[in-house]
């Protein structure tokens, strides 16, 4: 598995030398995990990256006793505690899992040995970090200029699965929204 996972990451970012991959494969665990299991809690040190194989994860924070959702992340996709990861400082975040999943775990010290010692790595690195920004930027142009039905839509164009993946409540809270105005949303969607 651990073949496909890389041949996954290389075919979005770039190529990877032998050498890389052979290393890569060395440092990276596989994780099979239960829906509903808790990768990240709110105040744990997290020096993990979690490439999703298989399944689904959601980054979630509490507010006031709720859950607000601001990221999934599906298989080909990258997650983790993102302030906690590059800061070092505890995380404000929880990492939840959706479905039962597979992940591929990198940590961040050997990350960095893999940046050093590799520069297709780095490359890759950079690459993906810079997908990310983007994808978190795109996420508050959206909450500031896009409406409801908007943003809606545009989650179903990136997960047009999502809804049978996450809970409704989830995806209402990471769109901004209710859950009731996610609901008559999804039925003016459908001709309800």
């Amino acid at each position: 598995m651990m073949d496909e996972i890389i041949a996954s990451i290389v075919a979005q970012f770039g190529t990877l030398s032998p050498g890389a991959i052979k290393d890569v494969k060395k440092v990276g665990q596989l994780q099979k995990v239960n829906k509903g299991d808790i990768l990240v809690k709110e105040g744990d040190y997290s020096y993990e990256l979690y490439f999703v194989a298989k399944g689904g994860a959601r980054a979630y924070y509490l507010k006031d006793g709720k859950t607000i959702t601001d990221w999934f992340a599906f298989e080909n996709d990258f997650i983790s505690s993102i302030v906690s990861f590059f800061l070092g400082v505890p995380s404000q975040h929880y990492i939840e899992v959706l479905e039962d999943s597979t992940f591929m775990v990198l940590q961040l010290k050997d990350i960095e040995v893999l940046c050093d010692k590799y520069h297709d790595f780095e490359r890759l690195a950079r690459m993906s970090t810079t997908k990310t920004m983007l994808q978190l930027q795109q996420r508050i142009v959206s909450l500031q200029f896009k409406s409801s039905k908007e943003r809606y839509d545009s989650l179903l164009e990136k997960y047009p699965q999502i809804e049978l993946r996450a809970p409704l409540g989830d995806i209402a809270s990471y769109l901004g929204i209710t859950q009731e105005t996610l609901s008559r949303i999804r039925n003016s969607k459908n001709g309800i």
